[in-house]
């Protein structure tokens, strides 16, 4: 909301991105609620296009035509145009508002067809991108704070339990609010969002008819999550278990499943050569809850991977550019760079009070060679202790700091 707002009556497209039901909508009528408090109603144009209603204008133009009728052509008109791409011809309603001095525009959409093809050339150095994600866990815990603020008879959680209850069901807003009356609802939520993101966002808009080679590798990257992938690996993986898929229909089914924001690929970067590596990238999940779900795992099962998940969508929120690094035989989770180039190091356990785990989760940070902030983050209750200058720090302490 913050981000939107300073980009507000600026004369460059904002592109809200993001997967289905992480709250993209709710964020455009958040800031369109905000801005007819000091500028007016009849400045402010908000149409969904998953509306069937607002579909029935018509096609781009008729849309166009329906706008600039009920611009205010003596002031700035901020116009919000939700799932766009449901629009034929999307991006000339887009270029057509934009040229318009008058018009302040901003725009959402579920997978990044949005900024692919004829629009990415189109919009070149006229829009910014602000992707969003599910509740964050310090967002999670203020939702459940309010219900049980709403509901006397609702079950007081401790910031353990809050903690172990988002790792594992995610942070997804609708899916939180159904889990505060039935876990069996919540789950159903859940299977029906990835449904859709998987039918809609893929099936539907990338012509795949080898439903089932497709599914394999959802099921394949889900309980892969925080392991190296390449393509060729995977095909190597799925032929030992029957499946013969080539490795470029593989690399093709990974880049759909990150268009649709459903995966975050993570590429991995050379520490001490400061530069990308081309083989092997590591792939996150938008919710760790779709892992459950999918997979069947069961509370407590595999927390150090869905830990490593959370910590690095943690680090997507704060605006970082996130690699898993490689410094010559070790490896590094996470090496995050912030918008001004400061670079920090991020190894991440369930729980390190074993001695012989805490050594091994502090080699690699031990052998990067600069000064810069190094953490090792875990569940572990202890007092934050540091290890020549790595900082051992809570989970839920961190994920809650600013």
């Amino acid at each position: 909301m913050q981000r939107l707002r300073d980009w507000k009556d600026r004369h460059i497209i904002k592109v809200v991105t993001g997967m289905r039901r992480s709250g993209k909508s709710t964020l455009l009528e958040m800031l369109a609620g905000e801005i007819r408090q000091s500028a007016g109603e009849s400045r402010v144009q908000l149409y969904n296009f998953e509306d069937p209603d607002t579909l029935g204008i018509g096609g781009y133009k008729a849309v166009y035509d329906y706008i600039k009728a009920r611009l205010a052509g003596d002031a700035m008109n901020y116009i919000f145009l939700d799932e766009v791409q449901n629009v034929a011809q999307f991006e000339r309603l887009i270029d057509g508002l934009y040229i318009k001095k008058n018009v302040d525009l901003y725009v959402t959409g579920s997978n990044a067809y949005l900024l692919s093809s004829e629009l990415a050339t189109l919009l070149t150095g006229r829009h910014v991108e602000i992707n969003i994600l599910p509740f964050s866990f310090g967002e999670y815990c203020d939702f459940i704070s309010h219900e049980e603020e709403a509901s006397p008879n609702s079950q007081n959680f401790t910031k353990s339990e809050l903690f172990g209850n988002f790792i594992y069901s995610g942070g997804i807003p609708q899916v939180v609010d159904f889990a505060q009356t039935s876990m069996l609802q919540s789950d159903d939520m859940l299977r029906s969002i990835l449904s859709a993101i998987i039918e809609k966002d893929i099936f539907r808009r990338r012509g795949i008819y080898n439903k089932s080679n497709f599914q394999k590798i959802v099921d394949f990257v889900f309980d892969s999550v925080g392991s190296y992938i390449s393509p060729s690996s995977l095909s190597k993986s799925l032929k030992n278990d029957g499946y013969v898929l080539d490795p470029k229909t593989i690399a093709g089914y990974l880049y759909d499943l990150s268009s649709a924001y459903l995966l975050y690929r993570v590429p991995r970067y050379d520490v001490k050569g400061k530069k990308l590596l081309q083989t092997l990238d590591k792939y996150y999940l938008a919710d760790t809850g779709f892992r459950k779900m999918r997979l069947g795992k069961k509370s407590g099962e595999d927390r150090g991977h869905l830990l490593e998940n959370v910590v690095y969508l943690e680090l997507r929120r704060r605006n970082r550019e996130v690699y898993a690094g490689k410094l010559r035989d070790k490896e590094i989770d996470f090496v995050a760079i912030d918008g001004e180039g400061n670079v920090s190091y991020y190894q991440v356990a369930y729980s390190a009070l074993d001695e012989h785990t805490l050594e091994r989760e502090l080699a690699p940070l031990r052998a990067i060679g600069d000064s810069n902030p190094k953490y090792l983050i875990s569940a572990d209750w202890d007092a934050n202790p540091v290890y020549d200058g790595i900082r051992k720090v809570h989970a839920a302490s961190w994920l809650l700091s600013s």
